[in-house]
């Protein structure tokens, strides 16, 4: 269960506990007791849904398939609607590919877990799916503080159009000011730049994160390079970018279980050049479009999409690209569990040079 070490969480939440026996609720409450979550539990889906109507703040819902009157994933199914924000994870004591696939199809699962499970692997699940919602709720927030800012810098700008024309002598405190909306500009820009991300996990909640994250470890990579401030910069807002170009994709095609056709492949990776299409317009005091264009390209000249060798890369890309399968290789996908993360440092070392990494964003 290594993986990327997870954050703390800043939030208490609440889990909704779901099984007809109720020796198994009672040893899942124990396992859980020790964590700082407000549980409720119930023995049966009907008393869930009934909980949830009454008390909708549940952060995950966690519930048994095979119960008596309605199975897991029915419950789930109806349980979305109430709780659209709850992440929801199915205790299921086969392996059926089949039943999984339509749990996450039709009740909207984002993970399952199989019977007997092991305690460590419970808490280290409901750990990082938790992480993942307390991402969303800082998207809202930082959305919500988007809005007032806009509102503040109209107000502002008027009051200064106003200054200016009626007091010139305030000049240097019009300058103060200037400044000031500057800073509020560049929130504006980084909210902004949380929305687009966004716009791409939304589509696709097997990868909610995913963005966030390669952004991180890409700045921890080029930190660790002693690169300047305003290139580490850029690599953030670029990593926390460099997919928004799936939005073209097919949703489909991007949460697809199995083995993608040639086709459909094809599809994916026109998600860099949609991205600089997006993106080249924008005056970012960085190359973003660039940066995210060449993402996949390869040390040896066999990736896409202009198939670029060496220095003809940017630096910037190749960090983003390294961090993109770290990250990848270690988070869990439709079409396989996720990986150590020494799995990941050995896909990295054995193509040093070369590949610099394969593609493991993508199902093979």
């Amino acid at each position: 269960m290594n993986s990327i070490p997870l954050v703390p969480l800043k939030y208490r939440h609440s889990i909704l506990l779901i099984d007809d026996e109720e020796a198994v609720l009672e040893i899942m409450t124990m396992a859980l007791a020790d964590e700082g979550y407000d549980l409720r539990t119930a023995g049966s889906a009907e008393e869930a849904l009934a909980i949830l109507k009454e008390s909708p703040d549940v952060s995950l819902i966690i519930s048994d398939q095979l119960m008596p009157g309605m199975t897991g994933v029915q419950f789930f199914a109806q349980a979305r609607h109430i709780c659209p924000d709850a992440l929801r994870v199915l205790l299921t004591g086969y392996t059926d590919t089949d039943a999984i696939i339509d749990a996450i199809n039709s009740g909207g699962i984002h993970r399952y877990l199989t019977k007997p499970w092991r305690r460590e692997e419970l808490l280290h699940t409901i750990r990082q799916l938790l992480g993942k919602a307390e991402l969303v709720m800082e998207n809202r927030r930082l959305d919500e503080l988007v809005k007032k800012q806009n509102a503040e810098l109209m107000e502002l700008n008027k009051s200064l159009e106003e200054k200016v024309r009626l007091k010139t002598r305030h000049l240097n405190r019009s300058l103060e000011e200037l400044q000031s909306s500057y800073e509020r500009t560049r929130m504006i820009l980084e909210g902004t730049v949380l929305a687009m991300s966004r716009i791409v996990e939304s589509r696709d909640p097997y990868t909610a994160g995913h963005e966030q994250q390669v952004a991180r470890i890409a700045c921890v990579i080029s930190e660790k390079m002693l690169l300047p401030a305003d290139r580490v910069d850029a690599i953030r807002v670029a990593g926390q970018l460099h997919d928004i170009g799936k939005i073209a994709v097919p949703s489909e095609i991007l949460t697809k279980p199995g083995r993608l056709s040639p086709l459909e492949m094809e599809m994916v990776k026109t998600h860099c050049q949609n991205a600089y299409d997006i993106l080249k317009a924008i005056e970012f005091p960085y190359p973003v479009a660039k940066i995210i264009l060449q993402h996949h390209e390869r040390l040896d000249g066999s990736g896409y999409p202009q198939g670029l060798k060496g220095d003809e890369i940017l630096l910037e890309a190749r960090i983003i690209g390294v961090a993109d399968v770290i990250e990848a290789i270690s988070s869990h996908r439709p079409y396989r569990p996720a990986k150590d993360v020494d799995v990941a440092m050995k896909e990295i070392t054995d193509h040093r040079g070369t590949l610099t990494t394969r593609t493991w964003s993508m199902p093979p």
